[in-house]
């Protein structure tokens, strides 16, 4: 017994180590993606909340003492004095998020301190600003300081100005582009591996490719096929995400259909097929390059760590860049665009890029895939 145990071992390890295609895939390229993946995360959760180095908060002032404005490093704080008749405009533009914070100080603030009369101080910002929430942050911070050196002679009140829908969006935009990118990957990663790999393990793959039909025809079919069921799929775990989404509204007195309309989802949707036929092909390709099933879904492991970090790309990105570039990038564009849309912050042309990126690398992975049909080697 001990010595057939013994040889099925050493058989074993003589085809893992012996494949250095799935040694690679299947033993070192996880842990070194894990790796890249974690060191990722761990920069995306540092820089979530926080701004660059460089930034300057923008802070309106109402009445503000120099003996206030003392205490505000010069180098981190552009202070702009504003009358009270500018009070709402300001508001205004804080709900926006156009500006950072709004201090109000009651007039002869000093003297009021002095007389012992505890004067009210009230700050104004967005929490679902990050450069808003900082400001609101370090300010109350170093007020709170002046606020004990004086032996607690004024006091302070803190308004947030985020609407429900600026809080919502800022929360399901950091969480629902990467689910949304995982289940298109998922959907597809279940389809393309046996749809290829699988046939030509049973043999059927070669019955297809030795009919008259154009080899172009027959992986495009196959893509196309795959994306559908793949499609139905994500349809399912995006409604999914949907109906649960009344779940997150606990906090919130809305119904999440108050917060997008029928046009976000439309553009949603663009997004997701254009996505879908990116994923099906490429996986196609592997599976088509793979000896077998298991090989080919050796290869979606890696594959799918990538996908995770790029899901991550609008949140760790903050704001949706204005640049066109980063819509040109795949997969990463996709996660801005759904980023943009459940953030409110969707441009239509930044999408119909995205998609057209989309569809032409599908077609490049099309195109290879009829070439590696058209090789004696697959056939």
């Amino acid at each position: 017994m001990r010595n057939n145990v013994l040889t099925v071992m050493k058989k074993e390890c003589r085809r893992i180590f012996g494949d250095r295609r799935l040694f690679i895939t299947a033993v070192l390229l996880p842990g070194f993606m894990m790796f890249v993946m974690y060191s990722f995360m761990g920069t995306f959760f540092e820089g979530l909340f926080s701004v660059e180095d460089e930034y300057r908060f923008e802070i309106h002032a109402v009445n503000m003492p120099n003996s206030v404005k003392e205490i505000l490093p010069p180098e981190e704080f552009e202070i702009l004095h504003v009358a009270e008749s500018e009070i709402e405009n300001i508001k205004q533009k804080i709900t926006d998020r156009t500006t950072d914070l709004l201090l109000i100080f009651p007039p002869e603030f000093d003297t009021l301190v002095s007389d012992l009369l505890v004067p009210n101080i009230q700050i104004f910002s967005n929490n679902a600003r990050s450069e808003s929430q900082n400001a609101s942050r370090i300010v109350t911070g170093l007020l709170n300081d002046y606020h004990y050196e004086l032996t607690h002679r004024f006091s302070i009140e803190d308004f947030n100005l985020a609407t429900e829908a600026d809080m919502f969006g800022m929360l399901v935009g950091m969480i629902i582009p990467m689910l949304f990118v995982i289940f298109m990957f998922s959907g597809c990663q279940a389809l393309a591996p046996e749809s290829i790999a699988g046939e030509k393990e049973r043999g059927t793959l070669g019955s297809i490719l030795v009919t008259p039909a154009n080899r172009a025809h027959i992986a495009l079919g196959k893509i196309l096929g795959i994306g559908i069921f793949a499609l139905m799929s994500e349809v399912v775990s995006i409604l999914g995400a949907v109906i649960v989404m009344p779940s997150l509204m606990v906090l919130w007195s809305s119904n999440v259909f108050d917060f997008y309309s029928a046009t976000d989802f439309v553009l949603l949707i663009l997004v997701a097929i254009s996505t879908t036929l990116i994923f099906v092909s490429m996986l196609s390709v592997f599976s088509a390059l793979a000896k077998s099933v298991k090989e080919a879904t050796a290869y979606a492991m890696p594959i799918m760590i990538v996908v995770i970090l790029a899901g991550l790309s609008g949140v760790i990105m903050g704001d949706i860049p204005e640049q066109f570039y980063f819509f040109l990038i795949p997969v990463v564009n996709s996660s801005l665009c759904i980023s943009a849309i459940f953030s409110f912050n969707a441009s239509v042309i930044q999408v119909f890029i995205t998609v057209a990126v989309n569809l032409a690398v599908a077609l490049v992975f099309t195109v290879v895939l009829a070439k590696i049909f058209s090789s004696e080697r697959v056939c």
